[in-house]
């Protein structure tokens, strides 16, 4: 039962992990809203002759932009109606929706269409065997190395210090980063391109931030390094990609692992970092919560690293 019997509600399946909303809603409620937003333009009004809030509705739309009354009621509409959809439909938003309107009038009914990311589809590889089989082409890598520098030591005696040091320096080892990317790799995952556009945006913004506080121009940036925006925007998408999968990848591993925080290391990560204002900015849940989610990361990341160094000593 739909707790808003004045909408006409569809849904429609899509793929890449997407779903679609299909919404008319009566134009009663269009009015309804229509008519708030005039009241709170006419309540910070401020015309000749008046007292603030206190000239009529008329006087005050005389000289009003509709355009922006409109969009207003719009996005009012929306605020209003489309966060209660989603939930009694019992859908997962795993970004913002993508919003198409299909008609709207103040005396008509609104109709519009909401395109939804939903949870990422994934299959992850078998990151054990994937840590094994990256640690035997590696010691095969300084195996031979090994053999390329016995070989220079025969030759010349006087230079094994200088040898010993390249060994030391060519020597590979397995790095938790080099672990993910085989893992992505190997794994299957469908992600809605509305997730990895919202990543790829923030992470965009994050670079022109960094760019603009080092005093550098991007665009000027991109000319040194002979590239073009959109070159740019391709590197930032794949890089905004493999984090998404990382990050389903090492929540995997915490699962199969049962490797998640608990309430008392997320205290003791909040009392560690020693600055008050710090610690009561992370001591609400919503903080506590994105710190849950960083010791998760390193613990899922350390386990990595552990089966590296426990099949290298097998």
């Amino acid at each position: 039962m739909l707790k808003y019997k004045s909408m006409n509600i569809q849904t429609e399946n899509l793929p890449n992990a997407e779903i679609k909303l299909i919404v008319t809603l009566e134009n009663s409620k269009v009015r309804e809203i229509h008519d708030k937003v005039v009241a709170k333009l006419v309540a910070n009004s401020e015309i000749k002759g008046f007292r603030k809030g206190k000239a009529p509705a008329d006087e005050v739309l005389k000289n009003a932009d509709f355009s922006k009354i409109e969009g207003e009621t719009v996005s009012e509409l929306l605020k209003t109606y489309y966060p209660g959809i989603v939930k009694e439909k019992g859908i997962f938003p795993y970004s913002n929706p993508k919003i198409d309107l299909k008609e709207f009038a103040i005396d008509k009914d609104f109709k519009f269409e909401a395109t939804i990311a939903l949870k990422p589809e994934y299959k992850i590889a078998d990151y054990k065997k994937i840590v094994a089989d990256l640690l035997k082409e590696i010691d095969k890598e300084n195996a031979k190395i090994e053999k390329e520098i016995e070989k220079g030591n025969e030759k010349d005696s006087n230079t094994e210090n200088n040898e010993e040091t390249k060994e030391v320096s060519k020597k590979r080892e397995l790095t938790a980063e080099e672990v993910i990317n085989k893992i992505i790799e190997k794994s299957e995952f469908t992600i809605s391109e509305l997730i990895v556009n919202e990543e790829t945006d923030r992470l965009l913004e994050r670079f022109i931030t960094q760019i603009k506080g080092l005093n550098l121009n991007v665009d000027q940036l991109l000319k040194a390094q002979n590239k073009s925006y959109d070159d740019l925007l391709a590197d930032h998408k794949l890089m905004a990609t493999n984090n998404i999968k990382s990050e389903f990848i090492l929540n995997q591993i915490v699962k199969d692992n049962s490797l998640e925080a608990s309430d008392s290391e997320v205290d003791e990560f909040i009392k560690n970092l020693g600055d008050e204002k710090l610690i009561a900015q992370f001591s609400n849940p919503a903080e506590k919560w994105y710190i849950k989610g960083i010791i998760e990361k390193n613990k899922s990341l350390d386990y990595l690293r552990s089966l590296g160094k426990d099949n290298k000593n097998e």
